[in-house]
């Protein structure tokens, strides 16, 4: 298995045995490049029943207690060793590269400002059943969601050039409202991007509306920061000066 995370990721490694029992045990070895292996605490979950299986069979999720912060670029290694039922061993290659938002103004959002206009992307499905109640909103993009994290910090990183290159130059007091912008922009590119239901064009072309009409209200306050118009941007108008313009020609003196 592989995945893919930005530098200064930060996520908790899990692991679903199937099958799995009371005497299921799993430990996992963290291997970061360049430095030394070290382990991670798991916790087994509730033992859930597999459907359609004959005997009956249960899959358990063990999830580590403390999350690992991939602070190093290149290859990571996450080494899961299963006893007991479900016994076997298996590595989960990460490969984390520079984020594209890492270096890009303070201003630009992160990954949960733009989950927080498209949480159902980050919907994290019961791995148990197709009960909704075990389900939950991870609130952000990572390796596990549909795009995942390094794509959305791409497109983060884009809707960042976009307003920045609109809205020039950028008001201090006008930042928290493009950071508004841009992961709103983000986000419609996750709905356009990666339709998951038959609803998601519509959702896109709905936040765009509100897009184009926070774009006008932002051009109008950083302007007024600015003290300036035209997106931020004096302009320099000429001054022309006329002689006096010729009686004889000029039919309204004889009315």
């Amino acid at each position: 298995m592989a995945s893919d995370l930005s530098l200064g990721d930060v996520e908790t490694p899990f692991i679903v045995v199937s099958p799995a029992d009371a005497d299921t045990q799993v430990t996992l070895e963290v291997r970061p490049p360049n430095a030394d292996p070290y382990p991670l605490v798991m916790a087994g979950g509730d033992l859930e029943p597999i459907a359609n299986s004959s005997p009956q069979q249960y899959s358990q999720r063990w999830e580590a207690v403390s999350p690992v912060t991939y602070d190093a670029a290149s290859k990571w290694v996450l080494h899961f060793d299963v006893t007991g039922t479900g016994e076997g061993d298996e590595d989960l290659e990460i490969y984390v590269v520079p984020s594209p938002v890492a270096g890009g103004p303070a201003w630009w959002p992160g990954r949960s400002r733009v989950a927080a206009y498209v949480p159902h992307r980050t919907l994290v499905r019961s791995v148990a059943s197709t009960i909704n109640s075990q389900d939950g909103y991870a609130m952000t993009f990572d390796s596990t969601t549909v795009p995942d994290g390094l794509t959305v910090s791409r497109l983060i990183a884009d809707g960042g050039a976009w307003v920045g290159a609109l809205i020039s130059p950028l008001h201090a007091k006008s930042e928290g409202l493009a950071s508004l912008l841009v992961a709103l922009w983000a986000a419609i590119a996750v709905e356009r991007g990666y339709p998951d239901d038959d609803q998601s064009l519509q959702r896109a072309n709905d936040m765009e509306k509100q897009l184009n009409t926070m774009l006008g209200q932002l051009t109008e306050a950083n302007n007024a920061a600015n003290g300036t118009d035209s997106y931020g941007l004096d302009l320099a108008y000429p001054v022309y000066s006329f002689p006096p313009a010729d009686l004889r020609y000029d039919y309204s003196t004889y009315w």
